[in-house]
Order: C-alpha cells, then structure tokens, then sequence
C-alpha cells in the first residue's frame, strides 16, 4: 500500500526519535501544524518539506518517491554526510574511499 506524505513524515520523525513539538520547534512552527502535515490535512509548500527532509536527515526524495521502497538509514545517512562536503575535489576523493572500501569485502 502507498503510503501518503503524512505517514512517511511521522515515520522519518519517529525513527529519529522526535517529537511533534520537537519538529514544529526547528521548523519555527507549532505542534499543530506539524499534526496537520503528519494526518494529511493541509498541503505542505515545498520548502517547508525540503526543511523537513533536512531536519530528519532524509532526502527530500525520500517524500516525494511513490514507491515505499526506501534506501537504507546507513546508505541514506553516508549519502547526507557527503553532501555535506563542499570541496567537489574532498566529496569525489570520499566517494573514492568507500568504493575501494566495498571492494574490500
């Protein structure tokens, strides 16, 4: 079954072991409007849903995809720590690394 917006933010929220008020906070919202995002009842502007993808450190595909099929939390965490490198030269050379490292095994 396809899961809608709603449920993918509360599971992405509850896997990070965080609150509606704890999201609202770092959104600069309030709990009830975090509430209405997670039960589908007002439409989320994609800015705040690129915040929320940022926040829960998922990428905002990961809302935006039909399927439920959903990368894994290790992969998806490897892929945000490389996007956080800013240097082309420093993320190819990571990038580099890991696939001498999955070559290893």
């Amino acid at each position: 079954m396809k899961k809608k917006l709603g449920q993918k933010i509360r599971e992405y929220r509850l896997k990070r072991g965080m609150t509606q008020e704890e999201l609202a906070e770092k959104l600069l919202s309030k709990k009830s409007t975090v509430s209405e995002y997670e039960n589908d009842k007002i439409d989320i502007k994609i800015s705040v849903l690129r915040e929320i993808a940022k926040i829960l450190g998922v990428s905002l595909s990961h809302f935006l995809c039909e399927s439920d099929e959903y990368i894994d939390d290790e992969v998806m965490q490897m892929a945000m720590a490389l996007k956080q490198i800013k240097s082309r030269e420093l993320r190819k050379a990571a990038i580099k690394q890991v696939m001498i490292l999955a070559e290893m095994e």
